[in-house]
């Protein structure tokens, strides 16, 4: 149970809130490259933290995100014409660069000054394993970026997709880092019988159906928390899964061979885009595991309409609240717990979109296999609160703390401890600096 004014300071996300500041305390991933790979190509509808803003790569291949609105009478710069290193207004000609500087402004005498003192909103964009990426606080703030070891590998070793999630950006995160659900929601019904998408080892659904009630520990870090999940296949036997939380919303979940993991942004309160990322350490991903992997590789952006009337350019899935997911009872009585025939993200969306769009947490009743919520949920008030008085958050200088990888492994240590110690390389591995000595 979280008190109401607690729910309300981790789920708005608006420009001067608690959160919303802390968010733009970090990069975040704006769009995917391959949605905006054309130089003076189209340019693209997004919503940030509540702001509305255009992405567009100009004629060198530089990205910008700068405000939806031109400041001259508030024309929608998606209709602007992508040319010439910038974006100009269709409405009277008025131009700005991707940094947001005004530099044509035909509508006016030639003699005129006037576009000197004009600018557009614009933030900083960084490409990175394969997102574009944009830091939206304070410029004498903005940190080094991330060591993502996901996003360091050759483009082969990785596949990312994004999509829109009809929930509010702390409930969405919260389902990847609750492991105590995949005996329910994600199980199948035939025993023995592998599922096309399982990236974990062979016999996980055995243990996930056995063990119903893992024995749950987490461990706080400099960059969040490491949270294994144990299952009792044995004695001597034993089903870990090391999950991963690094401030403020990225989760990497197990996967002993292809490594998953995801970063939600939130597109407003109500709202949010999800950025997916599965990769290998070692190796290009084989052709078949590259298009099982890539759920959105044939879907094109598209427009959504916001329930304010704001357009952004994302992808929905076909499994939606309207037609409640595609639910199958007879499927649901025979082959998978859940009975919804898509893939495990579809499944959590099916979860938490169905829920209240912000989740009223005071209503809540939480047990023992909830204590990563609960432990995620404290130290986001903490930090959110120490920002509010003055406290800048220390991760967001610590780039080489964001070097993780989710991992499952059948083990014959029960002992939280060890099994972390025995699979060290696996899932912290080597950090290009020292730890970092924030108290925890």
């Amino acid at each position: 149970m979280l008190r109401p004014e607690d729910n309300m300071l981790l789920t708005q996300v608006g420009r001067g809130t608690p959160m919303g500041e802390l968010f733009r305390r970090f990069w975040l991933p704006a769009i995917a490259s391959a949605d905006i790979e054309e130089r003076d190509g189209a340019p693209v509808r997004c919503r940030i933290l509540g702001e509305d803003l255009i992405a567009f790569r100009d004629t060198d291949g530089r990205v910008g995100l700068v405000s939806t609105w031109c400041p001259h009478r508030r024309a929608n710069l998606f209709f602007g014409r992508n040319e010439e290193n910038g974006l100009r207004c269709v409405y009277h000609g008025w131009k700005f660069d991707v940094g947001g500087t005004c530099v044509d402004l035909p509508s006016e005498p030639p003699t005129s000054n006037f576009k000197n003192k004009v600018k557009i909103s614009a933030y900083p964009t960084i490409e990175k394993g394969g997102l574009v990426w944009t830091y939206m606080g304070p410029p004498e703030l903005q940190p080094e970026f991330p060591h993502y070891e996901w996003a360091e590998v050759p483009d082969n070793h990785r596949v990312i997709n994004s999509s829109l999630v009809e929930c509010n950006w702390l409930q969405t995160l919260e389902g990847d880092i609750d492991t105590a659900h995949v005996s329910f929601l994600h199980r199948p019904l035939e025993q023995g019988k592998a599922l096309k998408w399982a990236r974990f080892v062979p016999n996980f659904g055995e243990y996930v159906a056995k063990d119903k009630a893992p024995s749950l520990t987490v461990k706080e870090t400099d960059y969040g928390f490491v949270y294994g999940g144990r299952r009792v296949g044995g004695e001597d036997d034993y089903y870990w899964r090391f999950s991963h939380w690094l401030m403020p919303s990225t989760s990497e979940t197990p996967g002993s061979v292809e490594r998953p993991g995801r970063i939600v942004v939130p597109i407003d309160d109500f709202h949010t885009t999800s950025f997916a990322f599965v990769w290998h350490p070692h190796r290009a991903l084989s052709a078949e595991e590259a298009i099982a992997n890539d759920r959105t590789v044939h879907q094109p952006l598209a427009p959504f309409e916001l329930p304010d009337g704001y357009i952004i350019d994302t992808r929905r899935s076909s499994l939606v609240k309207e037609n409640d997911f595609l639910i199958d009872r007879k499927v649901q009585k025979t082959k998978r717990f859940s009975g919804i025939y898509g893939t495990p993200p579809e499944e959590d969306r099916a979860m938490t979109e169905t829920m209240e769009p912000v989740l009223d947490r005071s209503k809540e009743h939480l047990g023992t296999s909830d204590v990563a919520i609960i432990a995620m949920r404290r130290r986001l008030l903490r930090v959110a609160k120490d920002l509010q008085k003055g406290i800048e958050p220390p991760l967001a200088s610590r780039p080489g703390s964001f070097r993780t990888r989710g991992f499952d492994v059948v083990s014959t240590h029960g002992d939280f401890n060890t099994a972390v110690e025995e699979c060290a390389e696996e899932i912290m591995p080597p950090r290009a600096e020292a730890p970092a000595t924030e108290p925890v």
